[in-house]
């Protein structure tokens, strides 16, 4: 999720204490460790496909962590708070970083690697998009309200919270649904699956995995599933050895659920790979890929993260050809 959410679900998760001791510090404690996982995204990386890849929601984002997370964000919560509990503060500290944060990016598209350092696996549960304004408008009400009322704070932001998760609730709802849609409409698909969408809350996109193909499109709820596309399924397999040999794509592979892989020839020598992923499309064209150009020894030139335009241009898409 984006830090605005995450912080604000942090304040939610300390509202849940009701006792008013060291409520301050508790508040603050939690907000903070909702935040500090993302501190990873300053790390360095040997190229930008790495850095979103590997270095961001690395380590700081694995459950094994969030004990050292929590007690970082305890300790800063008690400069401020000199004469607060430093066990209090640990105590809400702690399932912040789980819920506030770990679960949050868990939730959305991209996922994270919560087993970490033990297994590379994203956990991905497709609930919604990194960023949604349906979601983070609830709680961010509700702690302005308390905030400017104080003397109702701890109401107004878990009334806020308790909209949002309801909000949530209904998304699950709605992908099961649409899910069993998909599975319907594509009897013989090895595997099919249903992704959030930027366009609204009750249409998404979807995946089927044909034996020779993919099959893409969108579904709405009450409707069925409207194919756009095919695309010839392609893995590793279209790749050279040099291609193979790197890191860099092999994290952008790892990461591709429904891969769309081309390669090219790069003059005076080396290559150009591209590595889309059918989750995400717009109209079944991917609108997300990594592009990487490999000299003759499979160093990286560059990786960039090709997202298919601006939001303006991938509307006038949509609108386009709807």
């Amino acid at each position: 999720m984006d830090p605005l959410t995450h912080g604000l679900l942090g304040l939610s998760v300390g509202a849940l204490r009701r006792s008013e001791r060291d409520r301050a510090a508790v508040l603050l404690g939690c907000v903070l460790a909702a935040e500090l996982p993302d501190l990873d995204y300053l790390w360095p990386a040997g190229d930008s496909v790495l850095h979103s890849l590997r270095a961001h929601r690395g380590l700081t984002h694995a459950v094994v962590m969030a004990p050292l997370v929590a007690l970082a964000a305890t300790l800063l919560a008690k400069l401020a708070f000199r004469h607060a509990s430093v066990a209090s503060i640990f105590a809400w500290s702690l399932p912040s970083v789980l819920f506030a944060h770990l679960l949050a990016d868990a939730w959305t598209g991209w996922g994270t690697r919560l087993s970490l350092p033990f297994s590379d696996a994203r956990v991905t549960l497709d609930w919604m998009m990194v960023v949604d304004p349906l979601f983070t408008l609830p709680l961010l009400i509700g702690s302005l309200w308390g905030i400017r009322r104080r003397t109702v704070l701890r109401r107004a932001v878990l009334t806020g919270a308790a909209i949002s998760c309801a909000y949530l609730a209904v998304r699950i709802g709605i992908r099961a649904d649409l899910t069993a849609r998909v599975e319907r409409a594509y009897p013989t698909a090895e595997h099919v699956q249903v992704f959030p969408s930027w366009l609204g809350p009750t249409e998404w996109r979807y995946a089927a995995v044909l034996p020779d193909r993919y099959a893409v499109g969108r579904v709405a709820a009450f409707a069925q599933p409207n194919e756009q596309a095919t695309h010839v399924r392609n893995t590793e397999k279209a790749l050279s050895p040099l291609a193979l040999a790197s890191r860099t794509v092999q994290e952008a592979l790892a990461w591709a659920r429904f891969p769309m892989v081309s390669e090219q020839p790069r003059r005076p020598s080396g290559t150009e790979v591209s590595i889309a992923d059918l989750r995400y499309h717009l109209n079944g064209s991917p609108t997300l890929s990594f592009r990487m150009e490999l000299d003759g020894r499979g160093r990286v030139l560059s990786a960039t993260l090709d997202r298919g335009g601006s939001a303006r241009s991938l509307l006038e898409r949509f609108r386009g050809r709807r």
